[in-house]
């Protein structure tokens, strides 16, 4: 599979995002600053790793997942700069979450005091930078990846959208190929379930975006338990390689 997409996911807590993020291809690299990611199903057979201290680990088979634990800003910006080497296994990179990602960078920038606006600018310019590299891997020269970004949602000026602090909250969805917003529904089939369903076509005020087209050709503007690596064979059968 030659095919690769940059997605931006966002719903309520409990919603799914990171049972969304073990769908993608392995082995995955998950940049995990929530903790939530390690009790996925698909990631049970993993490995560790510091970008700090080398390079990842080679694939061999036994393991699916890859976790970084993203305590601070350097590691994230470590883990980008390997995967831009293109010295490494992954076929997908799930960071879990751009909102907690962010607090990574305010801590960075400002520490425990209140960011100034000089500080939000640096914060703003510097985020939207690493945004884009990470978009921008899905089109490596040597080594392209599928990147999924999951983030929270709120409600900002009557619109559902990603939760983000600053300009980049209103320009993040013309940064990537798909904007779903994940919600649940109550089982049709199995009492007391959930179904997880996602919006890729604008609806009520909720953002959401298919710039492939394909997603909503194939299955509507809301697609049920949604999965990314069906996707990427959507996008294969129409786009080819």
């Amino acid at each position: 599979m030659t095919q690769t997409l940059a997605a931006v996911i966002f719903g309520e807590s409990g919603a799914g995002k990171s049972h969304f993020g073990g769908t993608t291809p392995s082995p995955r690299l998950i940049l995990d600053a929530e903790g939530g990611s390690r009790f996925i199903k698909a990631n049970r057979k993993h490995k560790k790793w510091n970008p700090l201290d080398g390079p990842p680990p080679e694939e061999d088979g036994t393991w699916d997942a890859c976790f970084v634990q993203v305590t601070d800003w350097k590691t994230l910006y470590a883990a980008y700069q390997w995967l831009a080497s293109g010295k490494h296994p992954f076929k997908s990179v799930v960071l879990d979450s751009l909102t907690e990602a962010q607090k990574r960078l305010v801590d960075e920038i400002a520490g425990t005091d209140q960011p100034t606006l000089q500080d939000w600018g640096t914060i703003g310019r510097n985020f939207e930078d690493i945004v884009r590299k990470f978009r921008d891997l899905t089109f490596h020269p040597n080594k392209p990846v599928s990147v999924v970004m999951l983030c929270l949602a709120h409600l900002r000026d009557g619109e559902t959208r990603p939760f983000l602090k600053g300009a980049i909250e209103l320009t993040l969805p013309a940064f990537v190929d798909v904007v779903g917003y994940l919600y649940t529904t109550s089982s049709e089939t199995e009492a007391g379930k959930v179904d997880r369903n996602m919006l890729v076509v604008p609806h009520n005020k909720i953002i959401a975006k298919d710039r492939t087209g394909a997603l909503e050709e194939e299955y509507g503007a809301a697609i049920r338990q949604p999965n990314f690596s069906d996707w990427l064979e959507i996008l294969e059968r129409e786009f080819g390689s």
